[in-house]
């Protein structure tokens, strides 16, 4: 982990930390074009081919998994495990049931235009399952789509020599999902963004991934709607305090985990303290289970950085915008912070019970994405429908207006469309 000193170096850090981030993007564009072209071109065969590939398929098996496999992968969860989902569940939907959108009706003299937010029919929730499973990331993104009143979840997720993970099947089944796919990587974006025989075209796409799945779901925005750019997770904690230095490396370590590309960093005040880091994280390493993830991570994307005021280390993170704040000692200081996915609060509020149990959501902005969108909600599986009524009052007091912008932008058939109305009744 690099040392950097803000008040010196601060446009060499925000540049580096952007560095990082453009290099990933850059790895694995050529990849996700030509598994792009490849799916468009070969429907279920390809993904078949490139299952066989990157997950490991010994057989060809059907893309979708069937009910007896639902049923028979989660009997294998025990009783008590999924009393642990069922909460998870119970949770997210308490925290999200606030979220629709409500109804709106704005009438002047003549005009009314009445606004309401309906959902999308059809969404994939794609669930991350390279190196370990993650039916937290199904619940997250099946409750708000449920809750939206989405007809048509399906959800999809690598499997590893075509077997169903357990717990995704046993989350699927308690959300009532029955349209489960072992498609994972870029090529199930690309399939489900444009169809195949067997895969249907989704209006929506939700779901974290790793760098793959991020830029796959960037190239196809458009051809379908997507939550956000979530890609490899990103944690950054700002101290203005002391607090045990074990139990911050425990909280990198618990992102950097996720994926070797993982980005976690650490601001503090005190030298002193984040020397102290430093050897609890070498101390604490071999005790991690995911030691060598953990540590690709940290070589290529970690940071400690030091800073004298603290308005420094609000700038920093602001132009960073990480997926995960936490903020430990003063929490006054989380005012001026405006961009993270999540901001976390206080000595008891680490990143990992957000993942799991709070209830708020953790498919959240990568990347810097979070100066301009914010975490997965009810209202990213809606869209706006707007139902416009003009009176004849109002068209008479303002239809010469509208006919004289029509003129200013030398768009003359708008003029007369306007002016042809003019004699009715």
């Amino acid at each position: 982990m690099k040392l950097w000193h803000l008040e010196e170096e601060l446009d060499a850090f925000l540049s580096t930390i952007q560095g990082q981030r453009e290099k990933r993007k850059v790895n694995v564009r050529a990849v996700v074009e030509s598994i792009r072209e490849s799916i468009r071109g070969g429907g279920d065969e390809t993904l078949r081919e490139l299952s066989r590939k990157y997950d490991g398929w010994e057989e060809d098996y059907p893309l979708k998994v069937t009910p007896s496999e639902l049923e028979e992968a989660a009997a294998s969860v025990s009783k008590k495990d999924t009393a642990v989902l069922r909460g998870m569940i119970r949770n997210v939907t308490a925290y999200h049931k606030g979220q629709h959108g409500p109804r709106r009706t704005f009438r002047r003299k003549g005009l009314s235009v009445k606004e309401e937010f309906v959902p999308v029919e059809k969404a994939l929730v794609y669930v991350p399952g390279g190196q370990v499973p993650y039916p937290s990331s199904l619940v997250m993104g099946a409750v708000p789509a449920k809750l939206a009143g989405v007809k048509h979840i399906y959800a999809t997720t690598p499997t590893h020599n075509g077997r169903i993970n357990p717990y995704i099947a046993a989350a699927a089944l308690l959300l009532d999902i029955r349209d489960v796919y072992r498609i994972g990587g870029a090529q199930a974006i690309y399939a489900f963004s444009f169809g195949t025989e067997t895969v249907p075209k989704a209006d929506m796409i939700v779901g974290p991934g790793n760098a793959y799945v991020e830029e796959a779901k960037r190239d196809v925005y458009g051809h379908v709607g997507i939550d956000m750019l979530a890609g490899p997770t990103e944690l950054n904690i700002l101290l203005t305090g002391t607090y045990p230095a074990e139990i911050l490396a425990w909280d990198l370590f618990s992102q950097a985990e996720h994926d070797e590309v993982a980005a976690v960093g650490l601001f503090s005040p005190s030298k002193e303290d984040l020397y102290g880091i430093m050897r609890q994280v070498e101390r604490l390493i071999s005790s991690a289970e995911r030691r060598q993830t953990i540590e690709k991570a940290f070589e290529a994307n970690a940071f400690l950085a030091h800073y004298r005021k603290l308005e420094t280390a609000v700038r920093a993170i602001n132009a960073i915008a990480p997926e995960h704040l936490e903020v430990i000692g003063d929490e006054s200081a989380a005012r001026d912070i405006l961009y993270p996915g999540i901001i976390y609060v206080g000595r008891h509020t680490c990143v990992a019970m957000g993942d799991y149990y709070i209830g708020t959501n953790h498919v959240l902005p990568t990347g810097g994405a979070g100066r301009f969108s914010a975490g997965l909600s009810v209202d990213r599986f809606t869209k706006r429908r707007v139902l416009v009524k003009i009176e004849k009052s109002f068209f008479d007091r303002y239809a010469d207006n509208a006919i004289r912008l029509s003129r200013i932008e030398g768009l003359q058939a708008h003029g007369e469309a306007i002016k042809a109305r003019k004699g009715l009744a």
